[in-house]
């Protein structure tokens, strides 16, 4: 092996190395996201108003979705890529409701009701998606966990409430698991009436391939202190689409 063939080898292998330990310790930034969700994002609700009127702030979610625009997302981990797309989500619809504050509704932004749901405005590695490529083709398509119906927040009463800290490929599951359990035991999930008849959220309705079973007992009893009956008749909780501002 001559002293040329050598040096191409070694510079093989250097780059090989290389891309390989960029991939294995790649990572997003979210510290100045995480900062603005502390400061903003309560049980009762996001402060609205509050963050509109802080322009600099407002600029930082717009400079953090620049930023994640140019992630290399197949350079993440699968649980780092998953906890990235439930951000990107959540940070964007975050963005949406700045642009058009204030507001009632995001079921009201465009001419067309509930559009903005299906509108490409976020740039992600050269490309524009909308809200459902990102939740519906992307997350729920690539990983099928239903937790995620749990995670991402489409800004209104009847979604479970946005976490008050970025998602962390790191300690993923837990997460997950905290904001199903915390949605499963709330009124959002499922409420009872005056006659003791069950009603719940219309998630499992609109997304009924994703859960097991014909009852949504069947899936919320697995996060519940106390189990429901998965034999009961049932109705649908009307979904609140008002904003989802801290009262």
């Amino acid at each position: 092996m001559n002293q040329f063939t050598r040096f191409i080898i070694t510079v093989i292998i250097a780059l090989s190395l290389s891309l390989f330990i960029s991939s294995a310790t790649a990572k997003v930034d979210y510290a100045l996201y995480g900062e603005l969700l502390e400061r903003y994002v309560d049980e009762h609700g996001i402060a609205y108003q509050e963050w509109s009127r802080n322009e600099v702030d407002l600029r930082h979610l717009d400079s953090i979705l620049a930023a994640w625009a140019q992630v290399d997302v197949a350079a993440l981990s699968k649980a780092e890529q998953k906890a990235f797309y439930i951000n990107l989500y959540n940070a964007a619809m975050l963005q949406v409701v700045f642009k058009h504050y204030p507001l009632k509704s995001v079921k009201h932004i465009g001419l067309i009701p509930f559009s903005i749901f299906k509108k490409d405005f976020i740039h992600q590695s050269g490309r524009k998606l909308s809200l459902d490529d990102v939740e519906k083709g992307i997350l729920l398509k690539a990983f099928a966990d239903p937790r995620i119906h749990f995670a991402v927040n489409c800004a209104s009463e009847s979604c479970p409430p946005l976490r008050a800290e970025p998602f962390l490929g790191s300690k993923l599951e837990a997460q997950l698991e905290e904001q199903t359990r915390l949605f499963a035991e709330s009124d959002r999930a499922f409420r009872k009436n005056e006659a003791g008849r069950y009603a719940f959220s219309e998630l499992f309705k609109w997304y009924d391939d994703d859960f097991p079973g014909e009852h949504p007992a069947l899936y919320l009893n697995q996060y519940r202190s106390e189990p429901l009956s998965v034999s009961q008749t049932f109705d649908w909780i009307s979904y609140d689409w008002s904003l989802n501002a801290v009262r």
